[in-house]
């Protein structure tokens, strides 16, 4: 994650190209810059809490993937103690909430997420939201001696970018700042093959023999 500044008065216009190679510099050691300097630049969560107050906060999409999600396991695991092939009832449900590389909370109605949801969306042509709950009922046919699970690999979606933010007063010292290399991931309504729930089993450990049947 980097995030560079830039100076717009006047009394900065001579040096901009040492301002630049200065930004540039700042926006590679920030997250690492010596307890001294914390006061000095703005946090990445500090820039994007700031998107509600700033009179331009502006995300910039650069690229956006469908893809599916790690498989995981979805309700709980059917133990056949029986002698012969068993059905079970398996109820599940899962949620999905938004994620970002920057480790800030996504939560519906915050400025920067709406932001960067409007924006993507007006690019990409994909609908975003910021937490969605899928749920089943499945029946499981488990051998004798096994168990048995569902696992779900969700589909989803992600898109890169960086933000834009101006301000009407200096804010650490200047009125523009960028969060780059900004990506957030979420469900994906709009392409649903890309998501699926498979059955798995295998046979009992003798720990799970003694503890279910």
């Amino acid at each position: 994650m980097r995030f560079a500044f830039r100076a717009t008065t006047p009394s900065r216009r001579l040096a901009r190209s040492a301002g630049a190679v200065a930004a540039l510099a700042l926006g590679a050691s920030l997250m690492a810059a010596p307890q001294s300097y914390a006061d000095s630049s703005p946090s990445v969560r500090q820039l994007l809490q700031a998107c509600s107050t700033a009179d331009l906060c502006k995300f910039h999409p650069q690229s956006y993937t469908a893809y599916t999600g790690p498989g995981h396991q979805v309700g709980s695991t059917a133990f056949n103690c029986a002698s012969e092939i068993n059905q079970h009832t398996v109820n599940w449900s899962d949620t999905t909430s938004a994620t970002n590389t920057v480790g800030v909370a996504i939560e519906a109605g915050v400025e920067f997420w709406e932001v960067y949801k409007v924006s993507v969306e007006v690019s990409y042509s994909h609908s975003w939201t910021a937490s969605h709950t899928d749920s089943e009922t499945k029946t499981l046919n488990v051998r004798p001696g096994y168990k048995g699970w569902l696992q779900r690999g969700t589909a989803k979606q992600k898109a890169t970018g960086w933000y834009e933010l101006h301000f009407g007063k200096r804010y650490y010292g200047h009125y523009i700042w960028y969060v780059n290399n900004y990506q957030a991931a979420g469900w994906d309504q709009d392409h649903p093959k890309n998501g699926y729930v498979t059955f798995h089993d295998a046979p009992m450990t003798s720990g799970e023999r003694a503890s279910h049947c």
